[in-house]
């Protein structure tokens, strides 16, 4: 079975969760609410704010939000700037039909959400935002370059995701078992990223480590592996088990929540030359 088959199934089963009575979750207008990102200083919308502040600096006008879930990226954009455009694509029916019924009452005519891979952008954009998704690419270099050559000139990719220690084995059994709750076709470390980054033919023009900057809340690896164990023996869907997983690594210090801003390394060749020749002249 595909890694595409199995993330659809994944988050259509995840829908049917966040939709049960009582569970806290809103599909209302406020649709950002309605996420399983985590919550960085119990604050929804921060990994909103810090991708979209990059978009707006780049100048941004139409932005492909890959793995886009309920097209809560998608909303708050149109609350921040409406002129912009946002294609959002996910691989769960489920969450497209949601997030298509919000557009629509909500009348944001200039978004979209494609039941579609982000492996296979429909257009070229002036930035490609990733939140949380990158690790449920097929293949992760593929994915970077297939971005890379669907950036418009001067235009930027922002992720935000998980990025692992380099001392963390791979091989590790509950890293294996993190690896396989979500679905991930591997674990994303520093150096292989960055390698496949560099293949792609684009440069790192911004690392920012948001666990340092905002509280991750984690709970004592007592609790998570109460948890993981409760939920594996009724049956509770394997995200949950992945999210205590999670926390674990994180009171380790296994992790890092990072937010990469990707540029085509020719730009940033010429952006650094540019820099220094403005120097030379103002000395």
């Amino acid at each position: 079975m595909s890694i595409e088959h199995l993330v659809r199934e994944y988050y259509n089963d995840m829908y049917c969760i966040h939709t049960q009575p009582g569970n806290g979750y809103d599909a209302g207008d406020d649709l950002y609410h309605f996420t399983v990102h985590k919550h960085l200083d119990q604050d929804p919308l921060i990994q909103f704010r810090e991708a979209f502040g990059w978009v707006d600096r780049s100048g941004a006008r139409l932005i492909a939000d890959a793995g886009c879930g309920y097209g809560g990226f998608a909303v708050f954009v149109a609350h921040q700037a409406p002129a912009l455009e946002v294609d959002g694509y996910t691989l769960s029916d489920a969450q497209q039909a949601v997030a298509q019924q919000v557009l629509a009452r909500l009348q944001l005519s200039r978004s979209r959400v494609l039941l579609q891979s982000f492996d296979r952008l429909q257009r070229q954009y002036d930035a490609i935002v990733a939140i949380e998704s990158l690790g449920h690419s097929p293949s992760v270099a593929a994915t970077l370059r297939h971005w890379a050559g669907q950036l418009r000139p001067g235009g930027i990719i922002v992720i935000i995701d998980e990025l692992f220690r380099p001392e963390v084995p791979p091989a590790h059994p509950e890293i294996q078992r993190f690896i396989q709750s979500l679905h991930f076709s591997l674990l994303l470390q520093r150096p292989p990223v960055e390698a496949m980054v560099r293949a792609a033919g684009l440069s790192i023009a911004a690392w920012v480590v948001l666990s340092d900057r905002y509280r991750v809340h984690t709970r004592p690896d007592e609790e998570c592996d109460r948890l993981a164990n409760a939920y594996q023996l009724d049956g509770v869907h394997r995200g949950y088990i992945g999210g205590m997983l999670l926390e674990k690594f994180y009171n380790r210090g296994w992790v890092d929540y990072v937010l990469l801003v990707l540029t085509p390394y020719r730009a940033a060749r010429r952006d650094a030359a540019t820099r220094r020749l403005c120097r030379a002249l103002s000395d």
